[in-house]
């Protein structure tokens, strides 16, 4: 699907707000008490057992019956902007596209991308002997780029099996399988050849997918299937690549998406809060304090009132700890901190000059999630199917939902959201892109909505000048054209 990876460097000072972003959806009426199957062994694959074409052989007819295409139509495609990684783009169209899934439950449950299906009007999901369904999103966490779906089956599923990503070694043979460029069911077959990477991240924005690295063969299409261990087990799920690149694509760890897994099956992932911003630890400030590596992540910022600064953290501190276990990468505190659950009691170690010192706390929930009342994420952000559309200008504009408010500090009313851009519009070409949130019309406050901005445009005749003030992420910017 549409997006972009960016690598970012770990430079001290960089920081993060701990507690990811999740987002939930529509629930179902009930789910099963175990929603996927593990196989009994848990001991990591024999590095010198033989690997050879029988191998791959069975696992392709073993797990292709488990793997499906997902057809999706969008209401709008976002702007494509240029960069050298991206999420495995779907796989055609503008407003229609195809991506991979996997079935995890005998009942119709799949997992996928969440990119595959983000904004998507109605979705269909095509088994390998080409029986079609309808699927609805059950959950979805963007910043793990997974998704849960659901369809009704009429005959009897073969399911995948997860695996344990913690145990892939580097080497080790992999193979994937999906529909690249909408040629379904295609096996391709490589190796583990880096685990544990933090450094690129797929959509422009953060995630806490520790990723998979991997020259199996993944192509746009490919996005939402699986990446399967000589096992047969599922280790990771196909996401991204460099688009530039030769052999160079990135999945996400199977241990984290079942980590989410149960709360996304009942509509609705909760992150935890410490109340903490952390960057990496520089090999200059490891050196100072006597620190053998420089791993853990320092606290540059502890807000006030939150569990962190209730159980006496402060700026300077270093997190080595996390109930025990060793933090060998800074943003692996983000995830343990994101994922540990709201009202858990947790022990953190942490170096305090040339001292080590331990500290309980038990975390909150995220300020934003805590003002949404309960409402799912993904019902309450999904966009309108019909959004209102300013057709002279080329955009299609829906409401804020009430997190986007408070955490933007609008009241009810003030700005409205940009879902969708004519292409070649005066609005494109002025630069308006999806995401944008509206707050100023020729310098007049947005304060009633959609209805408000629609008033307010339609006083400006063809020819004379409109202005926006928008913001994008922590910008604002001003644009002016021509209506």
């Amino acid at each position: 699907m549409d997006g972009r990876m960016i690598c970012r460097s770990a430079l001290l000072g960089a920081s993060i707000a701990l507690g990811v972003a999740m987002s939930g959806g529509l629930a179902a009426a009930a789910t099963p008490a175990q929603l996927w199957s593990e196989r009994s062994t848990a001991t990591p694959i024999d590095a010198d057992a033989p690997v050879n074409m029988s191998t791959f052989s069975r696992l392709a007819k073993e797990l292709s019956p488990t793997v499906l295409t997902i057809g999706v139509v969008k209401a709008s495609a976002p702007m494509v902007r240029r960069s050298p990684w991206s999420f495995v783009p779907r796989g055609r169209g503008d407003v229609s596209g195809l991506g991979s899934g996997f079935i995890i439950h005998k009942d119709g449950y799949v997992l996928t991308n969440n990119h595959v299906i983000e904004d998507a009007r109605s979705i269909e999901v095509t088994l390998n002997n080409e029986h079609v369904y309808k699927a609805r999103v059950v959950g979805a966490y963007p910043q793990l780029d997974v998704a849960l779906l659901k369809f009704e089956p009429k005959e009897t599923l073969s399911v995948a099996s997860l695996g344990r990503s913690d145990t892939l070694q580097i080497g080790e043979w992999v193979i994937a399988i999906g529909n690249p460029f909408g040629l379904s069911h295609t096996v391709t077959a490589g190796i583990i050849s880096a685990i544990g990477r933090h450094e690129v991240q797929p959509g422009n924005q953060p995630m806490y997918a520790n990723f998979i690295q991997t020259d199996t063969s993944i192509n746009p299409g490919n996005s939402g299937g699986p990446l399967i261990n000589a096992r047969g087990e599922v280790v990771g799920i196909n996401t991204a690549i460099n688009a530039a690149g030769q052999g160079i694509s990135f999945a996400v760890p199977i241990n984290m998406v079942k980590t989410v897994l149960p709360q996304l099956a009942e509509g609705r992932v909760t992150r935890s809060y410490m109340g903490v911003k952390i960057g990496p630890v520089s090999r200059e400030l490891a050196n100072t304090l006597g620190m053998e590596r420089s791993e853990g992540a320092v606290i540059s910022e502890v807000m006030p009132g939150q569990p962190a600064a209730q159980a006496g953290l402060a700026p300077g501190d270093i997190i080595t700890r996390w109930n025990g276990t060793p933090i060998t990468h800074w943003e692996d505190v983000s995830w343990l901190a994101s994922t540990s659950g709201v009202d858990r009691a947790v022990e953190v170690e942490v170096r305090r000059g040339k001292d080590t010192q331990k500290f309980k706390l038990r975390l909150g929930i995220y300020p934003s999630e805590a003002a949404d009342n309960g409402a799912p994420r993904w019902q309450e952000e999904k966009r309108p199917s019909d959004p209102a559309v300013l057709g002279a200008v080329g955009l299609r504009l829906a409401e804020l939902v009430p997190r986007t408010r408070h955490e933007l500090r609008l009241s009810k009313g003030e700005g409205v959201r940009v879902v969708g851009v004519d292409r070649g519009s005066p609005a494109d070409l002025a630069g308006v892109e999806v995401g944008d949130i509206l707050l100023q019309v020729n310098y007049e406050s947005i304060t009633g909505g959609v209805e408000d901005i629609k008033e307010k445009v339609g006083r400006i005749g063809e020819g004379e000048v409109l202005s926006f003030l928008l913001r994008r992420g922590d910008r604002q910017i001003f644009l002016a054209f021509s209506r």
